[in-house]
């Protein structure tokens, strides 16, 4: 079993350990600029007064777009400070050459070429971003997730480049409908896919980076005592099996403050939280309750409870993070080894 912890230890790189606020935020603002972008488009002429604040709010959809992928693939929690002035200055380009509309001047092409390379670039990054920290260890749900999301974003874009520089025809009105027809639904696909990236990201979390913590002696010889205390109650006394746990119960039963257990478990530990250590020994134990024969009659959702979890949902999730698999897969494969 030790083993087993060990390499379950490796792989919960992918358990949730980060606040939401930065995904949702930039989802909202991704959202509301594609639809706006759509509205605008159906509305045309009808818009009237509303047509600058569409557009204003629809031109800002590849920067906003960029940093929700970053959300998606970056497990900070706050944006680097530079993909900020980045977007901000496609943001504010866009306004301006929408305010100054057909003005020609130096300055006006000048902020028309910082436009135009400024959306290029974050359009290009965008693509680039389901790249970020892409590995051979990451789950497999996570890395067709990120396939998936390149493809999309690929056709969507590849779709919208053709239709607006499709070859002049014979009738060059009808094209130019056509060309804003094709980015209308694109942009409408576009709200989609980020609808559902949200969901997977919110259900899939990434685990935010961790420095390496460097303790005092005296923090390092307290946790040398207390790191085999933890991992014995854990395996041995089957402490994880409890539902509803909480660091204070764990801590209560050692005997120690909370802040110790919780700088044992981060630090020398290694886990990013109480709730990734407690779900790598229940998913280590909800393996080895899968792959025995004399439990094949057991169902999945009582070996789920046996193991701690409170329902199939979360030990669902939580054993796929981790091994790549359904439970009910893992252990079809297992037992077919016996």
């Amino acid at each position: 079993m030790t083993s087993t912890l060990l390499s379950l230890t490796a792989d919960t790189a992918a358990t949730p350990a980060r606040r939401p606020g930065r995904l949702w935020a930039h989802w909202a603002l991704t959202s509301g600029s594609l639809a706006a972008f759509v509205v605008g488009q159906v509305l045309g002429e009808r818009a009237g007064a509303l047509a600058t604040p569409l557009a204003i709010c629809g031109g800002a959809g590849c920067a906003f777009s960029w940093l929700f992928a970053r959300a998606l693939f970056d497990p900070r929690e706050h944006d680097a400070r530079w993909s900020r002035i980045v977007a901000l200055l496609v943001f504010l380009t866009g306004v301006v050459i929408i305010m100054l509309g057909e003005a020609a001047g130096p300055v006006s092409r000048v902020i028309q070429n910082i436009h135009a390379l400024g959306s290029s670039t974050v359009l290009l990054l965008t693509f680039v971003e389901p790249f970020n920290g892409f590995r051979r260890e990451l789950p497999a749900p996570e890395k067709r997730f990120r396939l998936v999301f390149v493809a999309i974003y690929a056709l969507l874009m590849g779709a919208s480049v053709l239709a607006i520089n499709q070859p002049a025809g014979a009738a060059p009105g009808v094209d130019r409908v056509f060309a804003e027809q094709v980015k209308t639904v694109c942009a409408g696909l576009a709200l989609l896919l980020c609808g559902a990236a949200a969901w997977f990201r919110a259900h899939h979390p990434l685990a935010a980076p961790r420095g390496r913590r460097v303790l005092s002696a005296a923090d390092a010889a307290e946790d040398a005592d207390l790191a085999p205390r933890i991992t014995r109650l854990l395996r041995e006394e089957a402490f994880h099996a409890a539902p509803n746990l909480k660091v204070a119960d764990l801590a209560r039963r050692l005997g120690e403050p909370d802040y110790k257990v919780t700088r044992c478990v981060t630090a020398s530990l290694g886990f990013a939280n109480f709730n990734q250590m407690l779900n790598a020994y229940r998913v280590a134990r909800a393996r080895e309750m899968l792959a025995d024969p004399a439990l094949r009659d057991r169902s999945i959702l009582l070996i789920a409870l046996d193991c701690g979890f409170g329902s199939i949902g979360p030990f669902n999730r939580a054993f796929k993070a981790v091994t790549g698999v359904t439970p009910r897969a893992f252990r079809a494969a297992s037992l077919l080894q016996t």
